[in-house]
């Protein structure tokens, strides 16, 4: 979810415009929500950090749960480039006086160089659109001695909806519209993404790891977070929107199984620390 362009980045704008519906109970109960949770669980404030960063905080509902868990509290900033996700992220933090939200993402931090103790992010440095320059922006804002935590997906996500899918899009969009919607969010490889962080972090103290974890749910669950966060089928034409919709509600549909509709999370998970 994280954007530093010039242009509006479709996503960016599908994240805020349905920012007020994010947490309902389909989206925490989805296989995306059961995802957070997990990341989340993995997650541990050490009591000396002094600054905490979230990029791509969203709604803020995982940077305030861990600011209140947090004592003494450490100072917890959220940035998120989508405007009414800050609007919500600020709403639900207004009584925690250790949070500042702020517009920003992966590309462009307005934080100070190396005055970050702890910096994590779930689910959001897919959206990335220079991994090259983010990686550097993380590196900058990083303290010497300071920890990472990112969750974000890898290559083979969610391969049950793309090999039931990819047709019918490619026969609304066309081939260049469905590969400009492809590049918009970035899935490496578990070698590909340590290459990438190792040219700004060296082992021991990085590590990548990722899994593989298969969720069901009713096409109904699977179809909320479906039109939230695949915002770059936006550029579906209009006039076909409706049609491929409910082609891949049928594809969708057709995936289902004794425990319901599939989907695999390939999920990378980039971890620096001290020691």
């Amino acid at each position: 979810m994280q954007f530093a362009t010039a242009q509006p980045n479709p996503v960016v704008q599908t994240y805020s415009r349905l920012a007020r519906n994010y947490d309902d109970k389909l989206n925490l109960r989805s296989c995306w929500g059961r995802a957070s949770q997990k990341a989340l669980d993995a997650i541990a404030i050490r009591s000396d950090y002094g600054v905490v960063v979230d990029v791509g905080c969203g709604s803020g509902r995982i940077l305030g749960h861990l600011a209140r868990s947090n004592s003494p509290p450490a100072r917890f900033i959220g940035l998120d480039p989508a405007k009414n996700m800050r609007r919500l992220a600020v709403q639900r933090t207004r009584s925690l006086p250790a949070v500042i939200i702020m517009d920003g993402s992966f590309e462009r931090m307005p934080l100070s160089s190396s005055s970050v103790d702890y910096l994590y992010s779930i689910l959001a440095f897919h959206w990335t659109t220079d991994p090259a320059a983010a990686v550097k922006e993380i590196a900058r804002v990083l303290k010497p001695n300071a920890e990472m935590d990112l969750f974000f997906v890898g290559r083979n996500n969610g391969r049950e909806f793309i090999q039931a899918t990819t047709a019918i899009f490619l026969k609304h969009m066309g081939p260049a519209l469905l590969l400009e919607s492809a590049q918009m969010r970035f899935q490496p490889t578990r070698d590909q993404a340590f290459r990438l962080f190792s040219a700004a972090f060296g082992a021991p103290m990085l590590s990548v790891e990722e899994s593989y974890d298969t969720y069901y749910d009713t096409l109904e669950g699977h179809w909320a977070w479906w039109v939230r966060i695949e915002g770059q089928f936006t550029r579906v034409p209009k006039e076909k929107k409706e049609e491929c919709d409910q082609e891949v509600r049928n594809a969708l549909r057709n995936l289902n199984q004794e425990k319901g509709i599939p989907y695999t999370i390939h999920q990378l998970h980039v971890s620096l620390r001290c020691a």
